[in-house]
């Protein structure tokens, strides 16, 4: 008998499943019916299960006729599955706190890892600040039982495969297509939805392509750095209400703690905390309300401005793209810490970590590095905690795999070229939005409200 120990998720296939399957699913929940569908898929695909599931996942299962537990985490990294080696078990968990509860877990600060910390702005890679904890990188899957021990695997390979035959208008055709695939599956028939809205493209086209009623904006008292007016006019254009949540500087310090504890990590993204907050607020409003985000449009498509220059990383003699959000060298590292790490060398850590990239051109480098570092475990990782700790319900439509099948076929003319970012997704978004809206220059993080 297969029984499910943890999970989290959102199958967006789900439907396809259950037919492929056999299963009948008719009557359950939501969170019942992905439970029985993932039972259904070990049995039937065991650990390559992943590869038919599209959607968000981190799944333990055991077998306790082979006595064997089985774990896996999606493509993308949406959902999170820590593991920790005790002494007679594999402990595992989609949250840090609950693997302290559980018997041989021992507390313990990695302290080679804080200098990375420093200089990303988060932990890249597959090791946590609690030593000895590990997240299962995306994609991959583990196996554990009394004999073999702990073994690890993959069931994909993050791989770009340019497709020189289509069009600027194809791929838009091909993006818009995904998008209304994407919006159809990710909720259920009679689903009640909103969207977080910013000035940007990203979100400005959720709102337009779905049937978000209002659209949420993070406001500030200082509206220098607020996008609620801008947000405001694209929901007018498009006929949907705007509502933007005010975030108080009280209730902004007054959150910092809890913020900290679902974040289970230190935390520099102000905008993060902001964006917790509103949250907050929301869910307070009505628990079972789902919200769109526009996470994973930027990685995929190019949208940040770093990608207009890809030239110039390739013109230095040994290039190593260290992400979006490196910001402190080992010079100034040494300077706070009361121990530095030689060994732990930051540079060396990208080097290897986008090395599968090489092969392709430079901006397919840079975004191949990105998606094994940043957006995993920054982007898609402050969601999550957001989520878990506030109880929104948050739905990001970009992160389908049909969206990002795209991207990987997609040639970088297409997404990034002569000073334009997000190019056919701006063209596709041209279709519904206003021109001043659809290429709009993002803004960036220091004013951002929400991702996108």
């Amino acid at each position: 008998m297969i029984e499910v120990r943890v999970y989290e998720g959102l199958i967006r296939n789900h439907r396809e499943l259950a037919r492929e399957l056999g299963v009948d699913v008719a009557g359950l929940s939501r969170r019942e019916r992905e439970e029985v569908l993932v039972i259904a898929a070990y049995e039937r695909w065991g650990t390559q299960m992943g590869t038919h599931v599209n959607g968000q996942f981190a799944i333990a299962l055991y077998d306790d006729v082979e006595q064997r537990l089985f774990a896996t985490r999606d493509i993308l990294g949406a959902e999170l599955l820590y593991y920790f080696q005790a002494p007679d078990a594999l402990l595992v968990a989609t949250q840090i706190k609950d693997l302290m509860g559980q018997p041989g877990f021992v507390k313990e600060l990695d302290q080679e890892l804080v200098q990375f910390f420093l200089g990303f702005t988060y932990v890249p890679g597959e090791e946590t600040l609690f030593k000895g904890v590990y997240k299962l990188e995306p994609g991959g899957f583990l196996t554990y039982d009394a004999t073999a021990g702990l073994q690890l695997g993959r069931f994909w390979e993050l791989t770009f495969e340019p497709d020189e035959s289509k069009s600027l208008d194809d791929w838009a055709d091909a993006i818009e297509g995904a998008m209304e695939a994407s919006l159809g599956d990710i909720c259920d028939p009679g689903d009640a939805t909103d969207s977080f809205l910013s000035s940007g493209v990203d979100s400005s086209w959720i709102l337009a392509k779905s049937q978000a009623r209002t659209g949420y904006c993070v406001s500030y008292e200082n509206q220098k750095v607020s996008e609620d007016k801008d947000a405001a006019a694209t929901a007018a254009s498009l006929g949907r209400d705007f509502e933007g949540i005010t975030v108080s500087p009280q209730e902004f310090f007054d959150t910092v703690d809890e913020f900290l504890l679902a974040y289970e990590q230190p935390s520099s993204d102000v905008a993060g905390l902001s964006l917790y907050c509103a949250c907050k607020q929301l869910a307070a409003r009505d628990s079972g309300r789902i919200v769109f985000s526009g996470e994973g449009a930027d990685e995929f498509f190019a949208g940040y401005g770093v990608y207009t220059r890809a030239r110039r990383l390739q013109l230095q003699p040994d290039p190593v793209y260290m992400g979006s959000t490196y910001i402190m060298n080992p010079r100034e590292q040494r300077r706070y810490l009361k121990r530095f790490f030689p060994n732990r060398n930051a540079r060396a850590f990208m080097k290897e970590r986008g090395a599968g990239g090489r092969a392709y051109d430079t901006l397919n480098w840079m975004l191949y590095t990105e998606m094994r570092s940043y957006f995993e475990g920054s982007i898609l990782f402050n969601s999550v905690r957001i989520a878990r700790g506030t109880g929104l319900d948050i739905r990001m439509p970009y992160c389908d795999l049909r969206m990002f099948e795209i991207a990987r076929h997609m040639p970088s003319r297409f997404k990034a070229a002569d000073g334009k970012n997000n190019i056919a997704l701006r063209a596709a978004a041209s279709r519904v939005l206003p021109q001043e809206v659809a290429y709009r220059r993002k803004l960036g993080f220091r004013c951002r409200c929400v991702h996108g």
